[in-house]
């Protein structure tokens, strides 16, 4: 059987990594929000069960710490890693969107709200053990595989978060205008009577329902601390509104 070329197989095996790592970031984010909220929320800001900073960081850490093996500076230095990615992303998504997905104001040694000391000892542990334990028991499976399915396996993965990517570019890069919109019609219809007086609640709804998409809302109910830079205040009122209806 023809081999695949060696830069294609490298490739696949590593998106495939990328994907499982994702995956394991969607899954702690998800049981977070189970342990806290009291409550399953898909915790990922695409539609799939995956958060991609979570892949991303980890691909990070395993290329520029594959030989250090000190438990220690592993972990030192994966902390830095990751809270700078972290960091990066927050201050990229802003100025993309004009919206913060999360905000650490107030937590212990935060910089910015973009960063704090609890992601940097959880991504600092975590990544800790993804170098030194679970890289090599991933990196055995996956290179058992025959190369077609490997191949196959990541071509029908990439296809699909590709597609999920485009959706959730589309829903973000509309999703400042579309709270502006909401912004006013809030203020035309007095959004504080809208949720005292329960003959005007169907009116709030059909509004959130015509401005927002599915996918808009899912993201404002499932980041607690997503903001609008340009309407601050929106997110939460629509929050409220979405949790009031179980949306």
């Amino acid at each position: 059987m023809e081999t695949l070329p060696a830069l294609l197989l490298v490739a696949s095996r590593w998106f495939l990594y990328w994907t499982a790592y994702s995956f394991v970031g969607w899954a702690w984010e998800t049981m977070l929000s189970v342990v806290l909220r009291k409550r399953f929320e898909d915790r990922g800001m695409l539609n799939g069960p995956i958060c991609p900073i979570y892949g991303f960081g980890a691909l990070l850490v395993l290329g520029l710490l594959h030989d250090v093996r000190d438990p220690v500076a592993l972990f030192l230095s994966s902390g830095v890693i990751a809270c700078t990615l972290e960091y990066a992303s927050s201050w990229a998504i802003e100025k993309l969107y004009h919206v913060r997905f999360w905000d650490y104001t107030g937590k212990p040694f935060n910089i910015n709200g973009r960063v704090y000391l609890n992601g940097f000892l959880a991504f600092g542990a975590g990544a800790t053990a993804v170098v030194l334990v679970v890289q090599p028991w991933m990196t055995a499976i996956v290179e058992s595989w025959p190369e077609l399915a490997v191949a196959i396996a990541a071509s029908v993965l990439f296809v699909a978060t590709v597609v999920d990517w485009v959706i959730t570019q589309a829903g973000l890069h509309s999703f400042d205008s579309r709270l502006a919109r909401v912004a006013e019609q809030i203020k035309m219809l007095k959004l504080e009577q809208i949720e005292a007086i329960d003959t005007r609640i169907d009116m709030a709804d059909e509004m959130l329902t015509r401005s927002l998409s599915w996918q808009q809302r899912r993201l404002v109910r499932i980041f607690p601390g997503l903001t609008s830079l340009r309407n601050p205040d929106v997110a939460s009122r629509v929050r409220r509104i979405l949790e009031r209806r179980g949306w």
